[in-house]
């Protein structure tokens, strides 16, 4: 056979390949009752902020000093049910402040306070800093989609056996948890 003749019989073949190939890609299926169901599984959730430091600016050792309103927003609150609520809580990381000077006495945990604020939807509670476990700050009231304050002040005790300046310092951590039914 020539090669050209071998050319086209090996293009008409490709040709024929290929059209059928484009018609396998058009089936109709007759049976149109398969489904698939879609589901978005949600869990329970939020976005919260918090203050990443409060600052006590303590200029008289010998009287309390309240640090400045703190903000706390929590929204986009999804819980399982409409009657459970969302409790917001914070625990310290350490028994004591560190303090600017090794060695040097400073305060301890339990002479953080907090008050009552008022949030948005929800109620404060007033409560002492511990380290042994999560003091409650707020709960929000139940079905809220957000909770949020500007007027959670932290105070500082007195402590007249302080002795150096500088930074004390002392972590906390926050904890947020749906509770109720």
């Amino acid at each position: 056979m020539n090669k050209r003749i071998t050319m086209i019989l090996v293009g008409l073949l490709l040709m024929g390949l290929m059209g059928h190939a484009a018609s396998a890609a058009v089936v109709t299926l007759s049976d149109s009752s398969q489904t698939t169901t879609l589901t978005a599984n949600v869990s329970e959730q939020c976005s919260i902020v918090v203050p990443s430091t409060v600052t006590f600016n303590v200029t008289d050792i010998s009287g309390s000093t309240a640090a400045s309103g703190a903000s706390v927003t929590i929204s986009n609150i999804v819980l399982a049910t409409a009657t459970k609520q969302l409790k917001l809580s914070i625990q310290a990381s350490a028994a004591a402040f560190t303090p600017s000077v090794t060695a040097a006495t400073t305060w301890a945990v339990g002479d953080v306070t907090w008050n009552a604020a008022t949030w948005t939807t929800g109620t404060g509670a007033s409560g002492t800093l511990s380290s042994a476990a999560y003091t409650e700050v707020a709960t929000a009231t139940a079905d809220s989609a957000s909770c949020s304050t500007t007027g959670l002040v932290f105070t500082l005790a007195a402590k007249t056996t302080v002795k150096r300046s500088g930074n004390h310092t002392l972590a906390t951590t926050w904890k947020v948890e749906s509770i109720g039914a």
